[in-house]
């Protein structure tokens, strides 16, 4: 008995006779079937039992194979229904076809067909299943990777603000404590300094605190591949018309990393090469070992930037997108100099860009293991 194809089949045909050949025939090559004598049975019994394929005589008292067909597209759509009969015509052919039938044999039948159809059946509602479960697992992953985007986009910011408020903050601190000095000032004038002066300090110490608490979460590193890295992104990638080529390495190359970290990063530089490229251009991905480094170089076919773009990529809320927020590319180099790595770019406008990554394979000096 071959159990390699092994499905739950729905069997329904009003004749008895040929219900239990049916049955027989794909007991015999392993498939668990479910025989009714009758549509509204073959109903009741797709609602209560998982069914893999539908095998309908289409001549039937009350409600007819088609008829069948129709109301199971409409409750299980993804369960493929072969149609049997001895009345063929052109009319029922293109309404079963209209309906979304998955098969169509003519009696008197060869065993061989029906076993062939069935097959192709469970196959096709199996493949079905997987591509199910693939688009479930991709839409967590790319939700883990956005969540984590965001949040480290969002500290990113946050750090960048408060940077940017401490700056002034501790220059009007100064000046007002220059100016306290004098003697040349009413008593007023020197009581709202001493204000200005103790909120400015409070202030610097909110900044403090604040970059002391973002900074405080340690990140998890451990040794890992960094191609299975790549190749999970690129799997999750949408391409569109842009070919994605990979040359990587056919030794692992393990670096100490914190996976979704570094996923991040390698996703976010790949979809920007994806966006900058035009359709049917191209995008190569490699990776290598040099002497004690791993090296990353993703290059695009696209369109390039100008040397004065070049030199402000990274910087925070710099952006050559009309709706960009400009924090990607700086997040991206963030997550680089948390694995010890150093990150390059390469372009020249209507020429490509390259981004040629370094990390280190071991983390030494005192550095994270």
């Amino acid at each position: 008995m071959d159990t390699k194809n092994y499905g739950s089949i729905l069997a329904v045909d009003d004749d008895p006779v040929v219900l239990n050949f049916i049955s027989l025939l794909l007991n015999k090559y392993g498939y668990y079937v479910i025989a009714c004598e009758s549509a509204k049975d073959a109903l009741d019994k797709i609602q209560t039992n998982k069914i893999d394929a539908v095998l309908t005589d289409i001549v039937m008292p009350v409600i007819s194979g088609t008829e069948l067909l129709e109301k199971i597209r409409i409750t299980n759509p993804d369960v493929p229904v072969i149609l049997m009969t001895g009345y063929a015509d052109l009319d029922t052919a293109v309404d079963a076809i209209k309906r979304g039938v998955f098969d169509f044999i003519i009696k008197p039948y060869k065993p061989e067909q029906i076993i062939h159809s069935v097959e192709k059946a469970v196959k096709y509602k199996r493949l079905i299943e997987m591509e199910k479960d693939y688009k479930c697992i991709l839409e967590e992953f790319n939700q883990e990777i956005e969540t984590l985007i965001s949040e480290r986009t969002m500290n990113l910011m946050a750090l960048t603000v408060a940077d940017r408020v401490r700056n002034p903050a501790t220059i009007i601190g100064y000046m007002g404590k220059k100016m306290l000095g004098r003697k040349d000032i009413s008593d007023e004038f020197k009581e709202n300094l001493t204000t200005i002066i103790e909120e400015t300090e409070k202030l610097q110490k909110i900044v403090r605190d604040f970059q002391n608490l973002l900074k405080s979460k340690e990140s998890k590193f451990r040794y890992e591949d960094i191609n299975e890295v790549v190749e999970s992104v690129i799997s999750t990638i949408e391409k569109g018309a842009v070919k994605i080529v990979a040359n990587l390495s056919e030794q692992p190359l393990k670096i100490n990393m914190q996976k979704n970290l570094l996923r991040a990063a390698i996703a976010l530089l790949i979809k920007n090469s994806v966006e900058a490229t035009p359709e049917n251009g191209m995008i190569s991905i490699e990776t290598c070992r040099d002497k004690d480094d791993v090296v990353l170089k993703i290059s695009d076919s696209g369109s390039g930037m100008s040397e004065e773009a070049i030199d402000k990529i990274f910087d925070p809320f710099f952006s050559t997108k009309k709706h960009g927020f400009g924090m990607g590319l700086p997040l991206v180099k963030q997550i680089v100099s948390e694995h010890l790595g150093e990150i390059k770019v390469e372009s020249e406008l209507g020429k490509g860009t390259k981004f040629h990554i370094v990390f280190p394979f071991r983390w030494t000096n005192g550095k994270q293991n």
